[in-house]
């Protein structure tokens, strides 16, 4: 998934603390990312140990580059596997974003991104009879969930999680400092975002989001104050790849089983959790504008920054009501 350039930033160096609060601050890598977390408290609670260990067991259960990993047997095998907690979590809601979206975001996609990513090895595109039989196995229908179990119901039918899995990491971290009665820390893993409480003397924590990192919208920021709400962000224009003489998206529709063809440039959004916003950042890339807008009507909660490129490819943005509400004035 390709996220936007998402900064947070505020008072760190605080000299007139009139409490007894300090900043402390972890970094390190994970998920083929980095991570950066920065929380208040009056001593030393979480260490980065704690943070390694926590995303590696979420790796063992949902990184396609462990061949041990949860998904990887699930992948391979022909009719299911035992869930742990973490593949659990995060395969029921994805069948949720799946339905509510009908199907704008789907985790079954991973048989159609190996059949792209082969083509695009011989400089070549599938045809449209290999895309359609490869549509026959696409489908959060063809997942079950049984007690404890995750079934498929064709022997074909794969999952790839990299949609959702690093805004449920975000949430995982998030709830080991909530367990240690830490209320005022941030997250971010990758560019997805969790925000808790506030910095000392902060109403709130302070976001930049730049749709590229790139000098012609650096100026161009937009900056929102985050409390106890998740950001993150989808885009699809820093990773393109080029067969023949196109260029094609990394985000494939799961209904047409092709690249998204669109002038968006990053779909944010705003959620209670960041894995729900992980995984509606990529439904609404495909979607589109209007459609996105529109669908939205029916959650008032969630928070949508659109930004797309108008004929004269010129950056434009447009936001829902809930996402306006967080806008720095």
């Amino acid at each position: 998934m390709i996220l936007a350039l998402v900064t947070f930033f505020s008072s760190f160096l605080l000299s007139n603390r009139t409490d007894s609060l300090q900043a402390f601050h972890l970094n390190g890598f994970a998920q083929g990312t980095s991570y950066h977390i920065t929380y208040y408290a009056n001593y030393n609670q979480v260490d980065k140990i704690e943070i390694d260990r926590l995303l590696n067991q979420i790796d063992s259960s949902m990184s396609l580059y462990k061949p041990y990993s949860r998904i990887n047997l699930f992948n391979h095998q022909i009719r299911g596997i035992t869930l742990d907690q973490h593949l659990y979590s995060v395969v029921k809601k994805a069948i949720e974003i799946s339905v509510i979206t009908n199907k704008a975001f789907d985790i079954t996609c991973k048989p159609l991104i190996n059949l792209w990513n082969h083509q695009s090895t011989r400089n070549l595109t599938p045809t449209d009879q290999q895309i359609k039989n490869i549509l026959n196995t696409i489908g959060s229908e063809h997942l079950i969930i049984k007690k404890d179990s995750l079934l498929k119901d064709n022997p074909l039918v794969q999952i790839d999680c990299d949609g959702i899995a690093q805004g449920y990491s975000v949430d995982q971290i998030s709830q080991l400092f909530k367990q240690k009665k830490i209320q005022d820390f941030i997250v971010e893993l990758g560019g997805e975002v969790y925000a808790s409480g506030h910095p000392p003397g902060k109403a709130a924590w302070n976001i930049a989001i730049q749709s590229q990192p790139s000098e012609s919208l650096a100026n161009d920021s937009t900056t929102i104050k985050l409390s106890n709400f998740a950001i993150t962000t989808s885009g699809r224009m820093s990773k393109v790849k080029k067969i023949g003489s196109k260029y094609y998206s990394h985000i494939l529709n799961p209904n047409t089983g092709k690249p998204l063809q669109s002038k968006i440039i990053s779909v944010t959004v705003l959620a209670r959790d960041a894995m729900t916003a992980d995984a509606l950042d990529n439904a609404l890339m495909v979607l589109g504008i209007d459609r996105s807008l529109k669908w939205l009507q029916q959650y008032p909660e969630i928070g949508v920054l659109i930004q797309y490129l108008d004929d004269h490819g010129v950056v434009q943005k447009r936001t829902n009501e809930f996402f306006r509400k967080f806008l720095s004035n």
